[in-house]
């Protein structure tokens, strides 16, 4: 009997006893190499790159696209929303109206007084509706206001709280009572507005911010629009 030493220092045990030899195969195949049912199970790493390369369904483009459409439903504003975020615009008054021929005043509260009360742009104005201005003009002081639900008063002395404050420049208040028509009248106010000359001048100073005026129907009601300078 004699030993042999395999290549990783394993014995391999071999009897001679004429010309019958006996060896460990089982041990060989460990040294040397894989069953072949071994090498046909595919790794760990094959059966996930396959689970990873298969194919979507059709239930998951139907759910992307189920998404999707509800996306773009969110995100469409309610009607209502929509027209409450946008502030109501002079056009409900015709073209008439504006080119009326105004009748005479000596005075520009007499004048404003009118346009809020009795001529053709007062029927913009809502019973919800509610303002508070100032106004200087030849040297005086005087108010324009409405409460909810109430009615337009033109008082003198200042406003509490008032939403804007406008001076008027002398020269400015005689052009503007020999106005026509309140589209002439709202020509003129807006270039001394933007175009200041000594003596012809609007000067506008909002205490309010204009998204709570426009709420509150200066948007809608040309008069106003026109007095805090909102007239494109």
């Amino acid at each position: 009997m004699f030993t042999t030493f395999g290549l990783n220092g394993t014995i391999i045990r071999t009897r001679t006893y004429g010309s019958y030899v006996k060896v460990n195969w089982k041990m060989m195949r460990r040294i040397f190499g894989k069953k072949k049912k071994d090498d046909d199970k595919p790794s760990e790493e094959e059966v996930v790159d396959e689970v990873v390369e298969q194919p979507a369904t059709d239930e998951e483009p139907e759910a992307a696209a189920e998404s999707e459409v509800t996306e773009a439903e969110e995100s469409v504003p309610d009607a209502a929303e929509a027209e409450e975020s946008e502030p109501e615009g002079a056009e409900e008054v015709t073209s008439e109206g504006l080119t009326i021929t105004i009748p005479y005043h000596a005075t520009i509260q007499d004048r404003l007084k009118y346009m809020l009360t009795e001529g053709p742009l007062a029927e913009s104005i809502q019973a919800p509706d509610e303002f508070r201005l100032e106004l200087m003009a030849m040297g005086e002081r005087f108010t324009i206001t409405k409460a909810s639900m109430g009615e337009v008063q033109i008082g003198t002395g200042t406003a509490p709280d008032e939403d804007v404050f406008i001076r008027i420049g002398n020269d400015a208040v005689g052009d503007l009572l020999s106005a026509a028509n309140f589209s002439e009248f709202s020509t003129l106010y807006m270039k001394y507005y933007k175009n200041a000359e000594p003596g012809k001048f609007v000067k506008i100073e909002l205490r309010k911010p204009i998204t709570e005026l426009n709420r509150r129907g200066y948007a809608r009601i040309p008069p106003l629009k026109l007095l805090i300078g909102a007239v494109r």
